[in-house]
């Protein structure tokens, strides 16, 4: 991508929320089993720990979209795709934000889709639309879309923008360091139960 003041960011900040304090958690166990742990208990426990911790950041803290005039950036879990914009073929929300890129589908992580928030948003354009039937009402007086639905049309936006300028294959990366992380602190938590 170009420049970091290009690149815009989407996350989610409720699961961000959660994953620091899912790690605060899990930093407070392992202290306390440094301290008041004994023998291969405490690595056991340390073990496991650091496996769920990895699975904890790969949930919540690492899922992000990067969105910047070369391309977009879907960061799941496990996986980073890199989307020139020229090879959108669709983005739409139903149960979760799919982007489909070369006859392929792929989700996003990092923004839920909240039918709960996308009914209040309806809601609210029906009242306005009864409230000013002939849409004399100012533009900042319009009723908001949910935040999925506000990302969905902002990837579709700038997928018409940037289409022409940016081209070429959808390229799938595996998150070696994640996935390493687990086998490593899986591994050593099976032989550390073992003993």
């Amino acid at each position: 991508m170009s420049s970091d003041e290009d690149i815009t960011t989407y996350r989610s900040r409720p699961a961000m929320a959660v994953g620091v304090l899912l790690i605060a958690v899990g930093l407070w166990m392992v202290i306390d089993t440094l301290i008041r742990g004994d023998g291969d208990t405490k690595w056991l426990a340390i073990a496991v720990v650091v496996f769920f911790a990895i699975l904890v950041v790969a949930l919540t803290l690492r899922s992000a979209v990067l969105v910047g005039p070369e391309q977009l950036v879907i960061r799941n879990p496990f996986r980073t795709i890199v989307v020139p914009w020229g090879a959108v073929e669709r983005v739409r929300a139903e149960y979760s934000i799919e982007v489909r890129a070369d006859d392929r589908s792929f989700h996003i992580w990092a923004i839920p889709v909240s039918l709960r928030e996308r009914k209040r948003a309806l809601r609210q354009q029906g009242r306005a639309a009864a409230e000013d039937p002939y849409g004399r009402g100012s533009a900042h007086d319009l009723p908001q879309l949910s935040h999925a639905d506000q990302v969905v049309d902002d990837l579709r936006g700038m997928s018409e923008q940037f289409a022409k300028a940016s081209t070429g294959p959808v390229r799938v990366h595996w998150s070696p360091e994640i996935l390493g992380g687990l086998a490593v602190s899986g591994v050593a938590s099976v032989l550390l139960g073992l003993l």
